[in-house]
């Protein structure tokens, strides 16, 4: 852990059935596209078709790959409670006045 790093910032790596299931959540539910490029280094490029096999396989890109994806849902989940606590702390608009009678 770097000096600048909490223990917050650690991320908690996924299962690989955990992994398989978020990418099978971004295919079939997100319909991201399977042949659009999901990280690419020099001349090697993986597509969303391809982590499945790299993390059944556990290669070593599937390997780095269960990182890439277990940080990016801890970001996410970071992202969102972050946005909780900013609307918890926005004060609530007046509510309108509703004439009397009606």
């Amino acid at each position: 852990m770097c000096k600048s790093e909490s223990p917050s910032d650690q991320v908690i790596l996924l299962s690989k059935e955990e992994a398989i299931a978020e990418v099978r959540r971004w295919l079939e539910v997100e319909q991201v596209d399977p042949e659009k490029v999901f990280t690419a280094t020099g001349d090697s490029a993986i597509r969303y078709r391809d982590l499945i096999p790299h993390l059944e396989q556990e290669t070593p890109d599937g390997k780095l790959l269960l990182f890439a994806i277990s940080r990016g849902r801890s970001m996410r989940a970071s992202r969102t409670a972050s946005a909780r606590t900013l609307l918890d702390i926005l004060p609530q608009p007046p509510q309108p006045e509703t004439p009397p009678g009606s």
